[in-house]
């Protein structure tokens, strides 16, 4: 008998279950995770045109570190990146939620952020 062995993961880097704030032009929403390479976000919107695959977006992350022994630091992480998936996972009162995948397009700038 042939044991069928499961398909492994093709991803490069690691995805980080992070639950954070994300800022998209007129829009915010939460991710869901992230990695070195991209970025997995729900956004509510009725406007669904705008996260077609292929679109460039600009985001914002808020987020914040802590390193044993120092205080919290608040971080905004800065990038574009470019919509690879995008789907609908419901239909709510305020607009349809989406669930969106965006690669980077370039490594993302840290800066301090006052939130």
């Amino acid at each position: 008998m042939k044991v069928k062995e499961k398909e492994s993961d093709k991803r490069v880097n690691t995805r980080l279950d992070l639950s954070l704030e994300i800022s998209l032009p007129n829009k915010n929403g939460k991710t869901v995770n992230i990695s070195a390479s991209g970025v997995c976000f729900e956004v509510i919107t009725d406007d669904i045109g705008a996260f077609e695959i292929g679109t460039e977006l600009p985001i914002q992350i808020a987020a914040a570190t802590t390193t044993p022994g120092f205080e919290e630091r608040k971080i905004k992480l800065d990038g574009n990146g470019y919509i690879v998936r995008s789907d609908i996972k419901e239909v709510t009162s305020l607009g349809k939620k989406l669930c969106i995948a965006l690669k980077f397009k370039d490594t993302l700038s840290i800066s301090p952020n006052d939130f």
